[in-house]
């Protein structure tokens, strides 16, 4: 899952993927606002067909916290 979120980021944010690790942060190195952050975060959402809680969406902060987040809600 963590390659498709890689995928997706570097699609939405035109990032090449081999530029997104698992640590990057989407503040400091993809350079996202709180605004930028969270549509992201729901276009995670929608395209895993998953809910994240605001206390798990202000959780993220890197492509690995929001692997582990959405592999979680999808496995549940």
């Amino acid at each position: 899952m963590q390659k498709q979120i890689i995928d997706l980021i570097s699609w939405r944010l035109h990032v090449p993927a081999q530029f997104i690790y698992p640590e990057t942060h989407f503040t400091y190195d993809l350079n996202l606002d709180a605004f930028d952050r969270m549509l992201l975060i729901a276009e995670l959402e929608n395209h895993f067909a998953v809910y994240l809680s605001t206390e798990e969406v202000d959780a993220i902060e890197t492509v690995k916290d929001a692997s582990f987040f959405l592999q979680r809600k999808a496995a549940a």
